[in-house]
């Protein structure tokens, strides 16, 4: 290359310099700026400094008895800088977690949690870290994400926060499932930003329709800066039968077998980076598999039960079963690229390969746009299924989540006399209208029935369980392609089965029992009746009646003889709370269901979508001269996620500017190339 070369490029070099140093900095309270070790950055508005970021830790601890889990959430914030610090954590818990409890720790001390209306507790908080005192704030933003806000951390040191939850263990197909979610995956937020700033601290502003946008996406580190957030995970298992198999799905683990069929249960790496779900499985031995389990608790002079019936696997069908009309959905958005579309497409392809000739069908995929494979359903004849088959095998993951015109067009609003019509959505459910999606689900629904199906390394639980509920189907995880074809297949019975339809509650003598939900929805194979209830005294039985296909099936349970159960007066009073907010969408007010769910929330200690555990420190720390600086803490991208197909090129280590220099580099290296190679043909 010649003298003249060689500076030209050294010239190129050095316009791209001062973009990639202007790019280390982030502004301060607004965005990721340069990582190191884990660690984020800020630029404070009074000085040309980096700060930075508290960084965070996490323990967990969960006993499990019989099918109640009770969870312990330690998160130690630690200030590395020399300023004053408050952290912004949003994380995820069980979309069905009762948050009751919640412990600041400073030094030896300990400061105990109190609930209050939503408002009231960021009131007191935000006093509290003015007048320099230690705080610590627990809020709900969806049922299965929270944020914890910590102030007044000092220089070189920490504060550790602990939160207590609880909910019932899932049982399905003859296995228990306990799920502990790490991560908020990025969601997809429609929308016309909204005028007014944004109340939060996430990377998405506020929307005209999802109004707590910035609440509920937190900033996300690219994967080059390397992971954060390590969790460590224990687990305390009191299965109460003897088991034939326990595992996790997704995490390596080392079991200790304790005294009396217990188990304890931890992460072989003692700590992983919390970039997606925790799963652990467990299966017992076949002759003590369980029909039913009652759990019932004493609190005050009140009893309360968590009643689970398992019904009877129905026989060989008499040939007259419905024919199906089924309408696959499946996402292929940005947030899909990589192992969940390859996942996703698996699955469909499994599906498609089990329509009877009988059956009709249709496909339809979403990113930004919908379209369909077919203007209508049509019968699953081999040339049809051939032509689904190449449909899904050339779908690529990209673009934007616009969800709602595909549920809409999925869920057609009319009834299909002569058809089981069931909608099987494929999705990693990353939005955040959920609202939105759960009112076209109410409106829409008809005769339909929907199945969701979550993809991915951390599904949106939430939006994932709910839509199944209100579509009266069920939903399904798959973590990883090697478990595509076991979940399918356990799937593929339940569609393929009559469901337990029509399910009520009798209790002869059991006036003044409240049960939750008052409307038990559709029960498939494999899957128990599970009610909470709450009364004075419990009737000595109960009677569960429903429709089991073309036959009636009926089960009465005698409430005598039960095993005691812990914490089920919480786990009722947030299946209520659930029910409450339910009614939003059958027509009762918003004031009606603010003030019914307050009321229950703050009996029980319970953090909701109207109160808030709030704790904070009596002495004042921090000197009224010392400044604080807010930050809102980074998370790790889901496992298998690809950053550029989620927030597009200039979004992650490398900004706009980078990428202009490296790009502007590039071409001129190309152009000078060229150059060199015809100087040396002449």
């Amino acid at each position: 290359m010649s003298r003249a070369g060689l500076i030209f490029v050294s010239f190129i070099f050095a316009l791209a310099a001062p973009a990639a140093r202007a790019e280390s900095v982030g502004t301060a309270g607004a965005g990721p700026g340069r990582v190191t070790e884990g660690t984020l950055f800020w630029r404070t508005a009074q000085q040309e400094t980096l700060v930075p970021a508290p960084v965070l830790k996490t323990d967990v601890t969960i006993v499990v008895a019989g099918i109640v889990a009770r969870a312990s959430v330690r998160q130690e914030f630690t200030n590395p800088s020399g300023a004053w610090a408050e952290g912004i954590y949003v994380f995820p818990l069980p979309e069905d977690a009762a948050v009751d409890h919640m412990r600041m720790h400073v030094g030896d001390r300990l400061v105990e949690g109190v609930i209050r209306e939503r408002a009231s507790a960021k009131a007191q908080y935000e006093q509290a870290k003015q007048e320099g005192r230690r705080a610590s704030l627990v809020e709900e933003e969806r049922p299965n994400i929270f944020t914890t806000s910590i102030a007044n951390i000092p220089p070189g040191a920490g504060i550790t926060v602990e939160i207590e939850y609880q909910h019932a263990i899932r049982y399905d197909m003859g296995q228990f499932r306990l799920r502990f979610p790490m991560v908020v995956g990025p969601r997809y937020i429609p929308g016309t930003p909204a005028p007014q700033p944004s109340g939060g601290t996430g990377w998405a502003r506020d929307t005209d329709q999802v109004a707590d946008a910035s609440r509920v996406t937190p900033p996300v580190a690219h994967p080059t800066r390397g992971p954060l957030n390590p969790v460590s995970l224990r687990v305390e298992l009191d299965p109460g039968v003897p088991l034939s198999r326990l595992e996790a799905s997704y995490h390596q683990i080392q079991t200790t077998p304790l005294a009396a069929g217990r188990y304890r249960i931890e992460l072989t790496q003692g700590s992983v980076p919390a970039d997606r779900d925790f799963e652990l499985v467990w299966q017992p031995v076949a002759e003590v598999a369980p029909t039913a389990a009652l759990f019932t608790e004493k609190t005050g002079e009140e009893m309360f039960a968590l009643l689970m019936v398992m019904p009877p696997t129905p026989g060989a069908r008499d040939g007259h079963q419905l024919p199906r009309e089924v309408i696959f959905v499946i996402d292929n958005s940005g947030s899909m690229h990589g192992a969940s579309i390859d996942q996703a497409k698996a699955a469909l392809k499994l599906a498609l390969g089990r329509l009877r000739p009988t059956d009709t069908f249709n496909v339809i995929r979403f990113n930004h746009t919908t379209d369909a494979l077919f203007p209508r359903a049509e019968a699953a004849t081999s040339q049809n299924l051939a032509v689904a088959d190449r449909y899904v095998s050339r779908l690529r993951a990209d673009g934007g989540t616009e969800m709602l015109p595909a549920l809409q067009q999925a869920l057609d609003g009319h009834e299909h006399p002569g058809r089981l019509r069931q909608v099987i959505f494929l999705t990693d459910g990353a939005v955040g209208n959920e609202a939105q999606l759960f009112s076209a689900i109410h409106e829409q629904l008809a005769d339909s029935r929907l199945f969701t199906i979550g993809i991915g390394s951390a599904p949106n639980s939430h939006f994932m369980s709910e839509a199944a509920r209100l579509g009266r189907g069920t939903f399904t995880y798959i973590g990883n392609i090697a478990e595509v074809k076991k979940k399918m297949v356990a799937l593929f019975g339940k569609l393929e089965s009559p469901a337990l339809t029509n399910v009520r509650i009798e209790l002869p003598g059991g006036a003044g029992v409240e049960v939750v939900p008052e409307r038990i929805p559709d029960v498939y194979l494999g899957e128990p009746v599970t009610v909470a209830l709450r009364a004075a005294t419990l009737p000595p039985r109960v009677v569960l009646r429903g429709d089991l296909g073309s036959d009636r099936w009926e089960r009465e349970l005698l409430l005598q003889s039960t095993d005691e159960g812990v914490g089920l007066s919480v786990h009722w009073a947030r299946a209520k709370i659930a029910a409450l907010l339910d009614q939003r969408r059958a027509g009762s007010t918003d004031d009606e269901v603010r003030d019914a769910v307050i009321g229950l929330a703050l009996t029980y200690h319970l953090v909701s979508p109207y109160t808030s555990l709030v704790a904070v420190d009596v002495t004042p720390l921090r000197p009224g001269n010392e400044l604080l600086r807010s930050h809102a803490l980074e998370t790790n991208l889901p496992h298998g996620w690809n950053y550029t197909a989620v927030f597009g090129v200039g979004q992650g280590a490398t900004g706009g500017r980078v990428h202009l220099g490296i790009g502007l580099t590039a071409l001129l290296l190309a152009a000078l190339g060229a150059a060199a190679v015809r100087a040396e043909k002449t």
